[in-house]
């Protein structure tokens, strides 16, 4: 089992639905890695849930990209 990662960046994570409930890592613009799941995601923020139930909340501005991985089959 092998797996693949997606990187978005900049425009890419504003109002991107696709993201919601999926288990990222975010990387801010300060060089900071946030790992968690995304709750919500609008033109303007991102709202991440940690693995202690914190909800963080993110400008998309301060965001430099985000990381998903997918699980293939191969």
């Amino acid at each position: 089992m092998g797996k693949r990662q997606v990187v978005y960046r900049g425009a890419e994570i504003g109002g991107n639905s696709e993201l919601v409930d999926k288990e990222v890592n975010l990387i801010t613009v300060a060089d900071r890695v946030w790992h968690g799941r995304v709750v919500s995601v609008d033109r303007s923020e991102v709202v991440l849930r940690d693995a202690r139930s914190g909800k963080h909340t993110f400008p998309v501005d301060q965001i430099d990209k985000i990381y998903r991985e997918i699980v293939t089959d191969y």
